[in-house]
């Protein structure tokens, strides 16, 4: 059964969010300010990202990210503690890949090199404020970036933390941008947040901009490509350099570069979720209807497999692995947590990293099998990767 969400008249659109629990940093592009719990539940890095992140490159805007300001000044350390090193002395999972993966808790930033089998953890100062952060890792740099008008830092490789200056230490979330050496970031106009700008992780803007309707209050979350979603009323949208589409009139579950999960019901209440290709804007019935009350999942690079977060009757979170060809749930024996941070798929989609209530980092494979990464870590709340420029 194949259903359509497209009204042919409307053109294509994008959004953007996030807040913390426990002290720990939350994934800021998740969690929506004044939105609706069913799509506040629909996350830089990690940002966190983790996803994240967005997994990996993919099209740039149209308008070509011209520079139109100078870089900024080198930015003041926090501490001459240098980072911590581990040499493992072997990669990591077998990866032999360039890419990387980052984990942010409170006691800091840790950078794994799985090819390399190098640790680096680096100490970073708590953020003062129980907000929303944005937790990215592009060339060269991490940043952590709360939503709250207070102090963001910046962990250049290798090197210790530094305080955000210049157009990145504004308040307001930061948001994977289209390929990794960029994000979204907010331009605020008399107080509120009317559009994003795409910026260097130098805190160079380009010429590249989405505008946020005014309707969405300017909250927007990453949709999975390096583009915006937006809450509204008729229900989730897309949105990209001068272009508006709606992805859903129901709940957003997953996203990922190759599309979206949905969950969606038809007029008698019958629901059901749905597999929404990118490429096509095709809404194809999957299955029966999943409930979470947690962000939006995440989609794997190869638009394989979907990872979402349900609460369990206790009150901790399930992961759970959905086939995007067939709709078959896999449920997972990992202790996640029920909010759904600390998880994003490997750019290749090999892997699935979830950050666990068990201070693991557990690694998924495709069949559901979970490995350990075979090195101690501190206590990680959310997960990002970083690919190449």
């Amino acid at each position: 059964m194949v259903v359509s969400d497209r009204d042919p008249e409307q053109p294509d659109v994008l959004v953007f969010g996030g807040a913390r629990s426990g002290g720990g940093p939350g994934r800021p592009w998740l969690r929506k300010l004044g939105l609706p719990a069913v799509l506040a539940a629909a996350v830089l890095a990690a940002v966190v990202a983790h996803v994240a992140g967005s997994s990996g490159p993919v099209a740039a805007p149209s308008a070509s990210p011209s520079p139109v300001a100078p870089s900024p000044s080198p930015l003041p350390s926090l501490s001459s503690a240098a980072p911590e090193v581990t040499e493992v002395g072997r990669p990591l999972l077998g990866v032999t890949a360039p890419w990387e993966l980052f984990g942010l808790g409170p006691d800091g930033m840790v950078r794994i090199e799985l090819a390399r089998g190098r640790i680096t953890r680096t100490a970073v100062p708590p953020v003062d404020s129980s907000g929303p952060i944005s937790f990215l890792a592009g060339p060269g740099t991490a940043i952590v970036r709360p939503l709250d008008a207070v102090a963001g830092y910046a962990v250049p490789d290798g090197q210790p933390a530094r305080t955000l200056t210049g157009p990145l230490g504004a308040s307001g979330p930061a948001l994977p941008g289209p390929d990794p050496a960029h994000m979204w970031t907010v331009v605020p106009s008399n107080g509120q947040v009317q559009a994003m700008r795409l910026t260097g992780f130098d805190g160079r803007p380009t010429a590249a901009s989405i505008a946020l309707p005014p309707t969405t209050g300017g909250n927007a979350a990453p949709d999975g490509a390096g583009y915006l979603t937006v809450y509204a009323a008729g229900g989730t949208y897309d949105l990209r350099p001068g272009s508006i589409r709606r992805i859903t009139t129901g709940q957003l579950l997953a996203m990922g570069p190759t599309g979206w999960l949905t969950l969606e019901c038809d007029d008698q209440l019958r629901c059901f979720t749905a597999a929404v290709d990118r490429s096509t804007w095709a809404h194809r019935v999957l299955g029966p209807a999943i409930s979470t009350s947690g962000p939006s999942g995440l989609i794997s690079p190869d638009g394989r497999a979907a990872a979402i977060v349900t609460p369990d009757s206790s009150g901790a979170g399930s992961v759970h692995l959905i086939d995007m060809s067939n709709g078959k749930d896999r449920r997972l024996a990992v202790p996640a947590r029920a909010d759904g941070d600390g998880m994003v798929w490997s750019p290749d989609g090999r892997w699935l990293f979830v950050a666990g209530t068990d201070a693991r980092v557990h690694a998924i494979d495709p069949t559901g099998q979970d490995h350990d990464l075979g090195v101690r870590l501190p206590l990680l709340d959310e997960l990002t990767t970083r690919t190449a420029p």
